[in-house]
């Protein structure tokens, strides 16, 4: 193969997005037009094949943003909200199979902590990462809140900000919508040296009876001067400033009902109606 044949305008598309040393980048993607083509224009078929190119892939992003910088892969999954555990080393994500790549073939990534939205990172910023240690999801002590506060940069590869843009969640917590509350799961816990024990973690969830989820365009994110797209290959790749993104989502939150932020179906944001649970537990089966 080779990636190589086209690395060269790869970097050149990360560069015009304005990726550059030292960036913290949180790359969410969808890579089946990526293997569509890998296939139909470059002939590789193998899983060696593939496996070298997404190796090379995972390379020019670190490259992008050198050793000063930070990647994270988001590796969620919500197995811990089904009662089936987590275990830091092998519960696959649910949200990419890039993500799931790299959880199982780089070594040089760590996992964050947390079960249900935990990240793969890699760089400058890995090592305070992994040492989080945040029940809440959402939380200012959470990887969300760092990148707010650290000028993080989200990359959609292939995805639309509806998909892949959790950072509305993120907000919607900290501006407390009242269709959503705090939720505590109980569950067994594997941590990275096999040690299993019981713990609990939270999430700000949605009331199961509000039909709700994000709304977000990434053409809203672009018009409004906070994204920016490009073509790379046949893959649309779009880059958000997060921090720059807040005040924009928070206000079409607070102040347009989240008309371009927020979908519902049977009802809408009424910001005088209370939340109907001010909590949740779930336990655990013993």
């Amino acid at each position: 193969m080779s990636f190589e044949k086209v690395e060269g305008s790869f970097i050149n598309c990360l560069t015009e997005l304005g990726i550059k040393k030292g960036d913290i980048l949180y790359v969410s993607s969808d890579i089946k037009t990526l293997l569509f083509n890998m296939a139909t224009e470059y002939g590789i078929k193998s899983k060696s094949g593939r496996n070298e190119a997404l190796h090379e892939l995972i390379n020019t992003f670190q490259s992008a943003v050198g050793c000063e910088g930070t990647l994270l892969f988001p590796v969620f999954s919500w197995d811990w909200c089904r009662g089936k555990g987590f275990d830091i080393k092998n519960t696959k994500s649910e949200v990419g199979t890039l993500q799931n790549w790299v959880l199982e073939n780089r070594n040089d990534f760590t996992r964050t902590h947390h079960p249900i939205y935990s990240f793969m990172v890699w760089g400058k910023d890995a090592d305070y990462l992994c040492s989080l240690d945040n029940q809440d999801a959402w939380s200012h002590k959470s990887p969300f809140y760092f990148l707010q506060t650290h000028e993080g940069k989200q990359l959609l590869f292939n995805i639309e900000s509806y998909q892949g843009l959790t950072f509305g969640h993120y907000i919607e917590q900290e501006i407390s919508v009242p269709y959503r509350h705090p939720k505590y799961f109980f569950g067994k816990y594997v941590d990275e040296n096999g040690v299993e024990e019981t713990r609990m973690y939270s999430m700000y969830v949605r009331d199961m009876d509000f039909e709700s989820g994000c709304g977000i365009h990434n053409d809203w994110l672009i018009d409004n001067g906070v994204a920016k797209r490009m073509i790379w290959e046949d893959n649309a790749m779009t880059i958000v400033d997060l921090p720059k993104s807040y005040p924009l989502i928070k206000d079409d939150m607070i102040k347009n009902r989240g008309k371009n932020t927020l979908t519902f179906s049977g009802g809408e944001l009424d910001w005088n109606a209370k939340q109907t649970l001010p909590f949740e537990v779930k336990g655990i089966e013993i």
